[in-house]
Formats: C-alpha cells, structure tokens, sequence
C-alpha cells in the first residue's frame, strides 16, 4: 500500500510498505479521507512525543476492509471513524476517568501508524460508525469536532456568556458553532483573514474582527469588563499572552491552540490571584467522538464548508504547502481512490 512515511524532522516521502494485519481487538480500515491537523504539522518538525519514522494521520474515516480475531459489532464494508486515542483503561487515571491521561497512552498516526496511508489498524474499541448522512470527508471532521467539545467541555460556558475567539482557522470556528449550540449570548471571532472573518460571520458570529490593532476598542465596547470565556485557538504565545488582557474576572482562558514544545507566554502571577482566573488546557479528547458524531449525524454542526481542498496521497507536499503558507486556508484533506 502507499504510505506517507516522516522519516524525519521535515523529511517525509511517498513509500510503498505492507498492509497491516489486525491483530485480535482491532479492525483493518480502508481510509478514505483523512485531514492534515496542526499537530501534524508538529509532529513533522520533531516538536511533539512521536518517534521517526512514524506515519502520521489521526483524522480520518474509511470503511471496514477485514475485522481481527474476537471483534463483533461490526462488519466488513461498514463505513466508521476512530478515536484515535487509545487508552488502557486499568492505570489510575484510567480509573479515575482521566482517560487523556492514559499512563500507557497510545494514540494512531502519533505512536502508532495513522492515516496518511492507504490503510490502518485501530482497536475496536476505538471505532465508531458513520451517521448514514455523511461523507467521509466530513467523517474525517468528527475528531477534531471531537476535541472541540472536550475544549467546550472545559471552558465551563453557561448560558447567557460572552465569548472571545482569536483564531478563526477550523478549529476556531468548529468551536464558535459549539458555544453558539451550548447557549453563548455572544461569540467575537477575532483573525487575520478576512476570508475566515466572513465564514466566521456567516457560522453564527456576532462580529468579526480583524487583527490589526483596530480591534482593541471594539473589543472593550462589546464587553467593557472582559469576557467569560476567553480561547486561543492560534497555537501562538503572543496572541496567548494578549488574549488574557480580555477576561473578565472569574473568567475562564481556554488555551486550545498548541504552541510548540519549549514556547512559552509571559504571565503575571498576581494578575491571577487579583482577577480570580481560570486558565485552563484542554488535551486531545475525553470520551467525546460519540458527542461529534451526534451533533454532525443530527445537523446541529455543519463542517462541509470547513473542507477547502483535497489532495490525492501522492501530492501531500502541495497540500503541505498549502497549510503552510495560504493564510485563507480552512481543512486541507487527503482523499484516496474508491
């Protein structure tokens, strides 16, 4: 089969290796659709806990190509997503419903081969069914959605909130479609795109507001206090250490984007104390697949519009490149033959 092989901090090829096996538990997927994640993007530049060579890929869906030994509940042929998180459910986290913490942690296309190949295994336990209206590129969406939630989760909205977005690449805006579901009186979306400003806006946005320094008054207009909820969803510590200026005391900071291994913001430790803040992480997801996949089967979350190229396997360096320079660009996609 064709596989995209890091085979190294930036180095990467189109290799041709074996079709895995699954082994008792687990179930072969055919991939049909798989997205390029920003943590992708960390794990090629050697900025996450991956080991090379390593066949990145966590967002995906496919079809069910052979079932391993003991494996009931599904079918061949069948049309699934995954987890990609694979806890072990005995340590003590485990135990204490920590999953994400897993003390024996695996995770597809992270520690184990993903789906930037033409096919994977995943333990049964880790996949999920497709709701029978979509595609598979939008089942391709659920783990990211599903981290969405888990980020939502987190923030501790209640109805009636003001909420504050800076970035408004796919995640932030699969997060504004949350908060809006999850009862927020106002979401603000603030970027550099005027493109995503106006997908923003069009989502459900309140206003949208470019980052070019004009934004600052608007934002003390629209909630002189600060906001309740807070979230950055860059990954870039100087966007981070700005957004804090904009929470309302007993706020809450989601830190969703992730920075690279080693970055770091500047924080006032006594701000913290004074203004009763909440920072808070929000790493991978929590039992949530099952949420993502409700919302998008039952149309409350919609993430065609989120797609804004495909690119076959053997053109992965163009649709590299094009997450990495086109400032416009939503969810790039990898999509296989049928």
């Amino acid at each position: 089969m064709r596989a995209c092989v890091f085979e190294g901090r930036n180095r990467f090829s189109i290799q041709e290796v074996p079709v895995p096996s699954p082994r008792p538990g687990e179930v072969l997927i055919r991939v049909r659709a798989a997205g390029i994640c920003g943590t992708d993007i960390h794990i090629l530049r050697g900025e996450y806990f991956q080991d090379f060579p390593i066949v990145a890929g966590h967002e995906f869906a496919g079809e069910i190509a052979a079932l391993g030994e003991g494996v009931e509940g599904f079918t061949v042929g069948e049309r699934v997503t995954a987890d990609p998180n694979i806890f072990c459910d005995h340590c003590y986290f485990c135990k204490i419903n920590k999953n994400n913490h897993c003390l024996n942690f695996a995770a597809v296309g992270v520690t184990r081969s993903g789906a930037f190949a033409e096919y994977l295994t995943v333990p049964a336990k880790c996949v999920f069914p497709l709701p029978e209206r979509l595609s598979f590129s939008e089942g391709a969406m659920a783990e990211p959605l599903a981290c969405a939630v888990y980020g939502v989760q987190r923030s501790r909205i209640k109805p009636g909130e003001k909420v504050l977005i800076f970035g408004a690449g796919p995640i932030g805006l699969l997060l504004l479609s949350l908060f809006r579901v999850s009862g927020a009186s106002e979401v603000i979306v603030v970027d550099i795109s005027e493109k995503k400003l106006e997908l923003a806006l069009r989502r459900g946005a309140n206003e949208a507001l470019r980052a070019d320094g004009s934004e600052k008054k608007r934002l003390r207009e629209i909630a002189p206090f600060g906001f309740e909820v807070v979230v950055d969803a860059t990954g870039i510590p100087e966007v981070m250490e700005k957004a804090l200026d904009y929470l309302e005391p007993d706020g809450t900071f989601l830190l969703f984007g992730v920075a690279p291994r080693g970055a770091s913001m500047r924080l006032e430790p006594y701000e913290v104390f004074r203004r009763d803040l909440h920072i808070v992480g929000s790493f991978a997801v929590k039992k949530t697949m099952q949420y993502a996949l409700n919302l998008l089967g039952s149309g409350a979350i919609d993430v065609r519009d989120l797609i804004s190229s495909q690119y076959p396997l053997e053109r992965f360096g163009d649709a590299l490149e094009e997450v990495l320079t086109n400032k416009d660009r939503l969810k790039v996609q990898i999509v296989y033959d049928s």
